[in-house]
């Protein structure tokens, strides 16, 4: 079948390869008349590389984009998304990057759905790892169809394992508590408590900023995930006060510093440098997302009501009077964290 002038030519190179299909366009003329070629790729087969090429003329793109690998589509996304050190890389993020190595040196307009399949097919870690995997390539993809590197997503398509309860993340016991409230000097411990009377995620605590600490109104600004969850007041319990009081420095920009009054920046800082090196903790088998967990059930026990536990948690409302018309005030979120 002859194709239409302008449009494009198909070849079959000799020999034995993998892609023996080559598509090329026309790129200008030589000064001899004769044409000057670019590559748009190679393929497997002539119907492959009718679609390669039908799909460029549908919508024709800049072919110096067209060989960026996995990797590079997930450079150039970090380096317009996240630029400030306020606006780090999530570590999940870092990880599901990791988990995908099979993605890495492809070029990103060959990738498929398959590709992104065996990626999350082949992480060796639980659910919400393989999630991450699915997340960051939607993300990419959405990335390269706003950038006209792909006309498609190819993430959108895959599918996550069924989700199993998991044993990962566990309370803190009441006789647990009494063991860290018998310790507070360690600074492990100390974290441990502010995430138990606070709600707050990991992270969450070393973002918040001096400026957005209300000592005498007894609340944080704070928050990150989630529309739900960003910028919400974090009602500072009366247990914890005097440890938010020990680290408030007005001089610092972060609340949360170390013992040189260094912000301690990160996830990995804090689990390596403090809570991995408490004794006390080492004995418990807990991760810091368990004071999470238990905020949430000692909330729970004290028989605080649901719409106020997700104020405190970040969490958005499961219905449109929750979200939208139920509003609690400070006091009635200090009143219920004091309440555990």
């Amino acid at each position: 079948m002859r194709l239409p002038n302008g449009y494009g030519s198909i070849y079959k190179i000799p020999g034995t390869r993998r892609k023996p299909w080559a598509v090329r366009i026309t790129d200008g003329y030589k000064d001899n008349g004769t044409q000057k070629f670019k590559y748009i790729g190679y393929y497997e087969s002539r119907p492959a590389a009718m679609i390669a090429l039908a799909d460029y003329n549908a919508n024709p793109y800049d072919l110096s984009k067209r060989k960026l690998t996995y990797t590079e589509v997930y450079e150039k996304y970090c380096q317009g998304r996240y630029l400030s050190k306020d606006n780090a890389i999530p570590n999940q993020y870092v990880a599901a990057f990791n988990r995908s190595t099979n993605l890495h040196d492809m070029t990103f307009t060959e990738i498929r759905t398959g590709n992104i399949q065996d990626a999350i097919d082949d992480c060796d870690k639980g659910y919400a790892s393989k999630k991450n995997v699915k997340i960051l390539a939607n993300l990419l993809f959405k990335y390269a169809l706003a950038n006209d590197l792909v006309v498609k997503n190819y993430a959108e398509l895959t599918k996550l394992p069924l989700q199993e309860n998991s044993d990962k993340h566990k309370p803190f016991t009441a006789d647990e508590l009494k063991t860290l409230w018998k310790n507070t000097n360690d600074y492990g411990v100390r974290f441990a408590l502010i995430y138990c009377y606070s709600g707050l995620r990991p992270t969450e605590l070393l973002r918040i900023k001096t400026e957005n600490v209300f000592l005498e109104e007894r609340y944080m600004l704070g928050g990150m995930k989630t529309a739900a969850g960003k910028n919400r007041p974090i009602p500072i319990a009366e247990k914890i006060y005097q440890f938010i009081i020990d680290w408030y420095n007005p001089q610092n920009e972060y609340l949360i510093t170390d013992e040189k009054s260094e912000h301690i920046g990160t996830y990995d800082i804090l689990r390596n440098r403090y809570w991995e090196r408490s004794p006390i903790i080492k004995q418990m088998d807990h991760l810091p997302h368990d004071g999470r967990h238990t905020c949430a059930t000692l909330l729970n026990n004290a028989n605080i009501s649901e719409v106020i536990i997700q104020k405190i948690l970040g969490h958005a409302g499961k219905n449109i009077t929750q979200k939208v018309y139920t509003h609690k005030t400070i006091k009635q979120l200090i009143d219920a964290i004091n309440s555990i």
